[in-house]
């Protein structure tokens, strides 16, 4: 019996290793960039209402580019959906880069000092998705991550 209990306790300790070296290595910076969505700070959008996503990247080199990549999938109206480039403000860059990125937008008219989205395209409100990915000046993309559930944009 000793030696199949130890049997035993050698193979929960090891697959106890494999978890805790698992968890570990997800903090590490990698090259390609990785991207975490946080939050929407609202998921129902009037029309000239603003849009505000918080997003968090890591990246090893700390070379960004200057954009992040966004496509809105909609359920109801393929003619809402998009592909768009955001702008970055410049950040100071550096080895082993961490921050949070501020993704704002209007829906469907301008409102000074946000980029305008243009609102639903098919007369009547969308169930909207939205996915982000990030490139940076290397070329390494991160996977794409997206909303935690769908905005309603209103028209």
């Amino acid at each position: 019996m000793p030696v199949q209990r130890s049997k035993v306790f050698v193979l929960a300790a090891s697959a106890a290793a494999v978890v805790l070296l698992w968890a570990c290595g997800k903090d590490r910076f990698t090259t390609k960039p990785q991207l975490t969505f946080k939050e929407a700070e609202s998921y129902t959008i009037p029309r000239g209402g603003i849009m505000t996503f918080r997003l968090e990247f890591t990246d090893k080199e700390g070379d960004l580019g200057d954009s992040i990549f966004i496509q809105t999938i909609t359920t109801r109206c393929n003619a809402s959906n998009r592909r768009i480039g955001y702008l970055l403000p410049e950040f100071p860059a550096g080895s082993n880069a961490k921050g949070e990125i501020e993704i704002n937008f209007a829906n469907g008219q301008f409102v000074p000092g946000f980029v305008a989205l243009p609102g639903p395209a098919c007369g009547r409100p969308d169930t909207t998705i939205f996915r982000f990915w990030i490139r940076d000046n290397a070329n390494n993309v991160s996977d794409t991550v997206q909303t935690d559930r769908p905005l309603i944009i209103l028209n």
